[in-house]
Parts: C-alpha cells; structure tokens; sequence
C-alpha cells in the first residue's frame, strides 16, 4: 500500500439502493446503473491508490 494512501483518502464506499429506489420503469439512468457506475469507479480509485477492497 502507498504510505500517503488510506482508506480516508477515498470517499464513502457507494451504497447499493434499496428496493424501493428502483420504479421497474427500464429508465435509461436507473438506479442500478448509477450505483454499478459509481462503485467502479470507487473501486478503481482504490486499486490505483493501492488500497485493498473487498469484492
């Protein structure tokens, strides 16, 4: 791990939603989507900071 790297250095980890976030309505930016995009690129912020995340 790079010693200036920490868990702290990245944001919250992306929560995934709820049940009730989704409408079933095949929305072209649905709440599935979001949370799978943003927890990409979380996690490729980590690996490039060298901090270990679980998968």
């Amino acid at each position: 791990m790079n010693p200036q790297s920490s868990p702290e250095a990245l944001p919250p980890k992306p929560q995934p939603p709820v049940d009730y976030d989704c409408c079933g309505g095949g929305c072209a930016d649905c709440e599935l989507r979001i949370y799978l995009r943003e927890l990409g690129r979380w996690q490729k912020m980590a690996r490039l900071q060298g901090i270990p995340i679980d998968d």
